[in-house]
């Protein structure tokens, strides 16, 4: 975790003073939250989303970004069934974002997340532990305002590549044939899904649209992750989202949100795994995926005028038929009031 800190403070502390307006807020100083909030679509364990959507500073400033949550997950389903009783993930993370406005509606960025992701109890019936901590895939990314109408809404387009940087190859604590089921040539690793990195290029792309009308903000996002393959030809599989989230000034310095975000993967593959692969029972739920849909709701207030800390919440309300199905999550985040 020092680490960690040194991440925030090399890009996040300098960064702050440089900001002092953004188009992606456009309220007047005077009136907080009751003039065209900021709307922000959470980001993803494994998709930097707020930055891929409407914000967009103005050009020379730079707009910092911090998330802290977590996902925990009891239940991994096969058709809609409980088939691993005995299994307990977490997975949590910090991620760290910059970006900067250019000229002529353009802007780049960059998403450094940092992860401790925690598995507990047993695959398949046996033991299966392990701590996998550490950087995460580095991502840069670039946007362009595509059109904005007299009503002051704005169509973005934004697309990113993640880095083959941060670790791949955490292992279990213990060695059976659940935990060496996934690698052919690598003994007790961690299925590629849990750890930090996928240590693979990795391509996003998003589009966006927003709108607000006086003390409320709406924003629409479009956005899909393609993986690249990894050792052994292991692949995590790619991923679509489509979200909606609106804003509304409570206050002058107090917002409350609410949105949807539909989230739908593909399953991994592992071409390369020991018989009988990882379609058998044993390894059943832990590489495959489906669609679940989130109820996202949230709060967010300004302190002092200068920083505002926003608390999240989001429920799933639609599970998917198969794969992790994540429980009620709680995330946090920070930026410099504009």
């Amino acid at each position: 975790m020092r680490r960690l800190a040194l991440v925030i403070a090399a890009i996040a502390v300098p960064a702050m003073p440089r900001v002092c307006s953004a188009q992606w807020t456009a309220a007047s100083e005077d009136r907080g939250f009751l003039d065209r909030p900021p709307v922000y679509v959470n980001n993803e364990p494994d998709f930097p989303l707020t930055g891929l959507g409407v914000l967009m500073p103005d050009p020379g400033v730079i707009a910092p970004d911090v998330d802290l949550s977590g996902v925990r997950a009891d239940h991994f389903y096969r058709s809609g069934f409980n088939v691993q009783p005995g299994l307990d993930i977490e997975i949590n993370w910090i991620r760290v974002g910059a970006l900067r406005g250019f000229k002529d509606g353009w802007a780049a960025g960059v998403s450094i997340p940092f992860y401790r992701n925690k598995v507990k109890g047993t695959i398949g019936g046996r033991p299966a532990t392990s701590i996998a901590e550490g950087f995460g895939n580095i991502a840069l990314g670039v946007k362009k305002l595509l059109r904005q109408d007299r009503g002051g809404g704005r169509l973005i387009i934004a697309g990113a590549v993640e880095l083959p940087s941060g670790k791949s190859n955490s292992i279990f604590g213990q060695s059976n044939f659940v935990t060496n089921g996934y690698y052919a040539g690598f003994p007790q690793r961690v299925p590629l899904g849990w750890q930090p990195s996928t240590g693979t290029f990795n391509g996003l792309l998003a589009l966006s649209y927003g709108r607000s009308h006086g003390r409320f903000s709406y924003e629409y996002l479009l956005a899909g992750k393609v993986y690249g393959a990894g050792d052994e030809d292991v692949k995590v599989g790619d991923i679509f989202i489509t979200a909606v989230t609106g804003t509304y000034g409570i206050s002058r310095s107090l917002a409350g949100s609410l949105g949807l975000t539909l989230r739908s993967q593909a399953d991994d593959t592992y071409p390369n795994a020991p018989p009988p692969g990882v379609n058998q029972p044993a390894l059943a739920g832990t590489t495959t995926h489906g669609t679940i849909l989130y109820l996202d709701a949230g709060v967010r207030y300004q302190i002092m005028g200068k920083v505002t800390v926003g608390f999240g919440v989001r429920t799933p309300i639609v599970e998917p038929g198969n794969g992790m199905v994540p429980n009620t999550q709680f995330s946090v985040i920070f930026y410099p009031s504009i």
